[in-house]
């Protein structure tokens, strides 16, 4: 198994599956720190990816008020 795919499982068992990093550290023969790591390097992607979108959401909602202020 590549290093993607690992990570992937790893994932899916904590977020998906709600085991225990314990568990799963056990499981795929890695260290329950290892496992943490992976987990918190995949929610930091997951929220800096989102924040320009949820800037963008906020710009938009105003311009929408704006817009209908004009009416």
């Amino acid at each position: 198994m590549d290093a993607i795919n690992l990570n992937l499982n790893v994932i899916n068992e904590v977020k998906n599956k709600g085991r225990l990093l314990s568990d799963v550290a056990k499981d795929y023969g890695l260290s329950t720190k290892k496992v943490y790591q992976i987990v918190h390097e995949s929610e930091q992607k997951s929220t800096r990816g989102s924040l320009p979108i949820m800037q963008q959401t906020k710009l938009l909602a105003v311009r929408i008020k704006q817009l209908l202020r004009q009416r």
